[in-house]
């Protein structure tokens, strides 16, 4: 029987706010989960029961989204409602559009993900939130794929049967198809990489890189400077301390206003220029900790580990940051 997914609903939507949380940034960042030095995906540490429960939570919400869409769809005058050509056989779709997001679709990772473009269409509406669904859908069957090769028969029979309008869904995600025809987004190498514009006036500049000079071996100066004035260099340098102290810096020039960069960008630019010293020699950054970093804060130093601290170049929380974004 397949577990009921309207029972213990607090548990499902935490779960599917974690794994969003997790693995919309191990999608991001391509990362290989045989990688030692990689934090390993939320949905690597659910259970069976829990795997085949989110993907029937996660199908139910689906189907709670277009039973809105399909509501309105009528009320517009069902197939006789007016509708763009570029959305015909597509009406649900072009419904869901006109729908925006309530409170409830705006409290979870689940709802929201990182990886549609706030500024894309249909990220405030009901299609955005679909478009989420069904990525943590595929990040599922990807687990039961990678631990048995492929998800349990009786099971897919009976979800299909439930939900009928999603089989072509389900089999794209039980065979790992493409979304939307778009390859994995992953970390481009040295050559790839675009050089850095920090907007500092001489002032600034002198003293930004007389602090960080204090984190490099004298033979690396030269190349630092360079790096810092938006010019490329032929050899990665070791910064001779933790790596997130390092990239908490470019965070902050980042939100105070002197780099213009995304933070993607920014990522490759660090991976692609920077090592970093630990107990067991130099090594090379880690693409989803730098991510990490710079797009929520998590794992940024501690006050007393932050370098660079000028007056100029204030910290400010993530609260401090939303309400300035607010305000805009």
């Amino acid at each position: 029987m397949i577990q009921p997914v309207h029972e213990h609903s607090s548990k499902w939507e935490n779960i599917g706010h974690r794994l969003m949380k997790s693995c919309d940034l191990f999608e991001l960042c391509d990362i290989d989960r045989s990688d030692a030095d990689a934090e390993q995906p939320f949905v690597t540490h659910l259970q069976d029961h829990e795997l085949y429960g989110m993907i029937t939570f996660v199908l139910e919400r689906m189907n709670e989204v277009d039973v809105a869409a399909r509501q309105l769809w009528q009320e517009k005058g069902g197939e006789q409602a007016p509708v763009p050509l570029d959305y015909r056989d597509r009406e649900i779709e072009y419904f869901r559009l006109q729908i925006e997001k309530t409170d409830k679709y705006r409290s979870s990772e689940l709802y929201n993900a990182e990886f549609i473009d706030e500024q894309a269409e249909g990220h405030e509406t009901l299609q955005g939130v679909f478009v989420t669904l069904t990525r943590a859908l595929h990040y599922l069957f990807d687990e039961i794929r990678s631990r048995y090769g492929r998800a349990d028969k009786t099971f897919l029979g009976k979800i299909k049967n439930r939900y009928p309008e999603y089989t072509e869904l389900l089999n794209d995600a039980q065979h790992g198809c493409r979304l939307n025809g778009r390859s994995k987004r992953t970390f481009q190498p040295l050559k790839d990489a675009h050089i850095l514009r920090i907007h500092l006036n001489q002032e600034q500049f002198d003293e930004f890189y007389g602090e960080l000079c204090k984190f490099f071996d004298a033979d690396d100066h030269e190349e630092l400077k360079r790096l810092l004035q938006g010019e490329s260099i032929d050899r990665k340098i070791t910064f001779e301390n933790n790596q997130n102290r390092l990239v908490e810096v470019f965070r902050r020039l980042k939100y105070n206003g002197f780099l213009f960069e995304t933070s993607t960008e920014i990522r490759n630019w660090l991976c692609s220029n920077f090592l970093y010293l630990s107990k067991t020699g130099d090594l090379k950054l880690n693409p989803h900790s730098v991510w990490d970093i710079l797009s929520k804060s998590k794992g940024e130093p501690s006050p007393k580990s932050r370098i660079c601290k000028f007056e100029w170049l204030q910290y400010k929380t993530n609260e401090t940051l939303k309400n300035l974004l607010g305000q805009r």
